[in-house]
């Protein structure tokens, strides 16, 4: 976007520039043939009192006098009322030799008449005179446009940039976006729907997470006090054998109610957060530990990561970044020397992540009260239905996390 921004800004510059160019260049033609018409009729006046007072003295006006008279481009023309016209040319004249085509000049004098004419082409020779410099013009102002509209387009692209990274993110089932500031209308409105589709999606996961603890409270409970009633009854000496007969057939139907509410229950744990987002544990454990390589290697840190366990089961990404994001960054802020982290995907089909890493570092306060990672951590796990074991990375820290 913004390359196509920054050729959109030149080109504009470019082809405003060649409008104003057109426009100006037939005005400046204008104006130079006002100009050499009226040094014409000048010049015409000046030769006319000259052949004037030659006349009056009894000079010849012939074509050796006249050469005298003439300029280097012009063409000098004396026709008497009697006698042959004479006509003389300066060595640079390139007209057509018609006055009638050339830029001319008229002036009667007693007994004859003068004409002073030169070559039309005058004015695109003084304006072509300029050709380069008007090129470099055209050059200087092209490599301004296109800084001007680099720095624009960055301004304008930018806040897009960051919503398409944060779309990006929502979509892998990332709720906490880096949303953009901006004052361009169209960007909020993107942003704004972007955080309103984030705050659904992160409120239908705690009412999913919220429905299978409730289910499995309301299911079991009284499914487990059903079963052992039935089990007592089955038990007991004083109950008929018809009686212990159905008592044991009721039980095994609530053994299988049972079952079918647990993989119901199962089930919505086990849900995709956003469907077809999923990747395998390897791919996900390679993305993250290369991210993080990266953002360590500038602080002189060594990371070190695996994934074992079950290696075909695959994640939504976004909470598994989240999480990882969260306990890396507060490696970097309270812990030393180099990280390792393991992704273990465990049979049920849940997420092991542990990261440790050497020592204990001094830690950063922002503001009065210390920044706690691992609260965050651990909001954001339960609110997935995980749990968090461990306080600071040196002693090691470890997330179990749903297979959503």
């Amino acid at each position: 976007m913004r390359e196509r921004l920054t050729l959109a800004f030149v080109v504009l510059a470019i082809v405003l520039l060649l409008g104003a160019g057109v426009v100006r260049t037939f005005v400046l033609r204008d104006l130079i043939q006002e100009q050499e018409a009226g040094h014409l009729r000048q010049e015409v006046e000046l030769i006319g009192a000259i052949v004037d007072d030659r006349e009056a003295a009894g000079g010849a006006i012939d074509e050796r006098f006249l050469t005298t008279l003439v300029s280097t481009d012009r063409r000098l023309e004396y026709d008497p009322d009697r006698g042959p016209t004479v006509v003389v040319r300066g060595p640079d004249y390139a007209g057509t030799d018609d006055p009638q085509d050339d830029l001319a000049a008229v002036l009667a004098v007693s007994g004859a008449r003068v004409t002073v004419s030169q070559s039309p082409q005058v004015a695109s020779d003084i304006v072509g005179r300029d050709t380069g410099s008007i090129a470099a013009l055209f050059v200087l102002i092209a490599v301004v446009a296109g800084i001007a509209g680099f720095l624009i387009a960055s301004a304008l692209s930018s806040p897009f940039q960051r919503l398409a990274v944060a779309a990006a993110a929502l979509g892998r089932g990332r709720f906490d976006l880096e949303l953009p500031r901006t004052r361009i209308p169209e960007a909020r409105a993107i942003s704004n729907a972007l955080r309103a589709s984030a705050h659904q999606l992160e409120d239908r996961v705690h009412r999913e997470r919220d429905f299978a603890e409730h289910a499995s409270h309301v299911l079991r409970t009284p499914l487990t006090g059903l079963r052992l009633e039935l089990e007592d009854l089955t038990l007991r000496d004083d109950v008929p054998a018809d009686v212990q007969e159905s008592a044991a057939r009721s039980l095994a139907a609530v053994e299988e109610v049972g079952a079918v509410a647990g993989e119901l229950v199962e089930l919505t744990r086990r849900g995709s957060l956003v469907a077809g987002s999923e990747l395998p544990l390897v791919d996900l454990a390679t993305q993250l530990a290369q991210r993080w390589a990266d953002r360590l290697g500038v602080r002189s840190r060594s990371l070190t990561a695996a994934a074992e366990g079950d290696l075909s089961l695959t994640y939504t990404p976004g909470p598994v970044e989240h999480v990882t994001d969260l306990l890396l960054a507060d490696v970097v802020r309270r812990g030393t020397g180099s990280v390792r982290i393991v992704f273990h995907g465990e049979e049920g089909g849940h997420l092991r992540i542990r990261v440790e890493c050497e020592g204990h570092g001094r830690e950063s306060h922002h503001g009065a009260e210390p920044l706690d990672r691992v609260a965050q951590v651990t909001s954001v796990v339960e609110a997935l239905g995980g749990r968090v074991t461990g306080s600071h990375p040196a002693d090691g820290i470890e997330v179990l996390l749903p297979r959503r």
